[in-house]
């Protein structure tokens, strides 16, 4: 005996990977075909609704979907540029200020020592790093953050989120705070 497999799950069977998928704040394809169904099955009978209705939605389903794609491409553009704005101050003397190095210098420690960043380090890996000079150095420094710092960008990095930072010394600069560039 077989059981019925309805296209709710045939949809999902087809399109899901074995991955986990990520949850996002609009509707997937599998919902808009549950949505689409669930039109179909609860609809006046007696005034059925036209094919055209449900092409039309389809449409405008696909034209969000290209937007989104759209979207996420202008993103990542936008962080090339950043990196390249970044990378453009290199050797530069800037004015900016200072943020919390705490979680760039792990970062670059992490690299150094193990050639991953923090986040895909082990515990023991992790509190090596986190015993580093460099970093107690970084936690040391911490009441500094927000201030102007003026010297020469030795090197661009990004934090955990991927903004385009500066390291002038062992000071880390947002670019975004930048207010000066001899």
């Amino acid at each position: 005996m077989t059981s019925p497999i309805d296209a709710i799950t045939a949809l999902q069977n087809t399109t899901m990977s074995d991955q986990k998928q990520k949850a996002s704040n609009g509707l997937g394809q599998v919902d808009f075909m549950k949505l689409i169904i669930a039109q179909m099955r609860n609809q006046n009978p007696l005034e059925p609704q036209k094919d055209s209705d449900f092409m039309a939605q389809m449409a405008q389903f696909e034209a969000l979907n290209q937007m989104k794609v759209v979207a996420d491409g202008m993103k990542v553009l936008q962080g090339v540029q950043e990196l390249n704005s970044a990378a453009g101050m290199l050797g530069k003397t800037i004015t900016g200020k200072q943020v919390d190095a705490i979680g760039v210098t792990r970062d670059l420690v992490g690299r150094d020592l193990y050639g991953r960043p923090f986040a895909r380090l082990t515990s023991m890996e992790k509190a090596a790093v986190n015993k580093d000079e460099r970093v107690v150095a970084a936690a040391a420094d911490l009441p500094n953050a927000g201030n102007e710092v003026t010297g020469v960008v030795e090197r661009v990095v990004t934090d955990e989120k991927g903004i385009p930072m500066l390291l002038v010394g062992d000071k880390v600069i947002d670019l975004f705070t930048i207010s000066e560039v001899q």
